[in-house]
């Protein structure tokens, strides 16, 4: 049987296909002319490799069918390696099965007995390689353990990455897939690349571009902030106006002010309540401080009676109403 090697690209981690890629040599057969696939074919190659992306590989022809023999499992030969991509492509047949291996000098031999299938695709030409799938050990190096081969087409032009070697850690990474797009778990891989496709181009029915959001975010924190501030005047203007009626009437001293403007910040209609109950303690206009007003307060810092009568209102303690009026 002629050779001939080919390099292929990394899968993931731990499971590896299509590293070195043998051509399956069509043999006559012994009646009729016809013919036929040979009946043992080289499925690894002896000793080190290196793959065409610089990494390094290693294959042990005895290891490998010891660890074969240890299995007891027929390996299914499948097309391109399909088999590892149930979770998209759902289940596919074997088209061959690996029913004995062999360590012979240039590597890994295995006897095939060939399905319909794939006699009829090697007759015509429409597959010549055979690639091995095998698992490598903790160096990331050795090969540990042959899980399968496939008929290629183009070994040497690598095939793409697997999420797991399994079909159930396939299906949970596609209803992952599925949810983050907003479909249902049921949808197919179809439904998803549709999906996607979507995002891609930008659907308008779904999708704002990024310069009008930005501008309408802009805008709103604009009018929000301008509300917010007519507000604050609002407020501030109320409050203004009620402790300037209070020292009008005489129940506020001038130099009281800015205690009585804090206090109607923090609660208007509570200083409005102490303000109308509190009693005329100046004349109109007269234009003294609060310690002239009232002889209680002083250097002692004490509470006149309005001041009292002020703080049982707003609910607060007369340390309290003290600190706020020394602030």
């Amino acid at each position: 049987m002629h050779k001939r090697l080919a390099l292929c690209s990394s899968l993931s981690e731990g499971l590896v296909a299509g590293i070195a890629a043998f051509e399956v040599v069509m043999a006559s057969a012994q009646a009729g002319g016809e013919q036929q696939p040979p009946e043992w074919v080289q499925l690894t190659p002896r000793g080190a490799v290196t793959a065409r992306d610089g990494r390094s590989f290693r294959f042990d022809p005895e290891r490998l069918a010891a660890a074969f023999a240890a299995e007891g499992l027929q390996l299914p030969i499948d097309f391109e390696h399909e088999s590892e991509f149930t979770f998209t492509l759902g289940a596919k047949p074997a088209r061959a099965w690996i029913v004995a291996v062999e360590a012979r000098a240039k590597g890994l031999f295995g006897r095939v007995e060939w399905l319909p299938d794939a006699v009829a695709a090697l007759k015509a030409k429409a597959y010549r390689y055979i690639s091995p799938t095998f698992y490598f050990g903790e160096d990331g190096i050795t090969a540990r353990l042959i899980k399968a081969a496939a008929l290629v087409a183009a070994p040497a032009l690598g095939m793409p990455a697997l999420a797991s070697a399994t079909p159930q850690n396939g299906a949970t990474m596609l209803k992952d897939i599925l949810i983050a797009l907003g479909l249902a778990e049921t949808a197919s891989a179809a439904d998803a690349v549709s999906a996607i496709a979507l995002l891609k181009a930008g659907d308008p029915a779904k999708f704002v571009p990024k310069a009008q959001h930005d501008a309408t975010a802009t805008a709103l924190a604009a009018a929000e902030k301008k509300l917010q501030d007519a507000d604050d005047a609002a407020q501030a203007a109320r409050c203004s106006t009620l402790v300037e009626d209070a020292i009008k009437g005489g129940k506020i001293a001038p130099a009281a002010k800015d205690q009585y403007l804090a206090l109607a910040k923090s609660n208007f209609d509570g200083t409005k309540a102490a303000i109308d109950a509190m009693p005329v303690v100046l004349k109109a206009g007269a234009d003294a401080d609060l310690d002239n007003a009232d002889p209680d307060k002083g250097a002692a810092g004490k509470l006149s009676e309005a001041e009292k009568a002020m703080a049982a209102t707003l609910g607060v303690t007369e340390e309290a109403f003290l600190a706020a009026r020394a602030a």
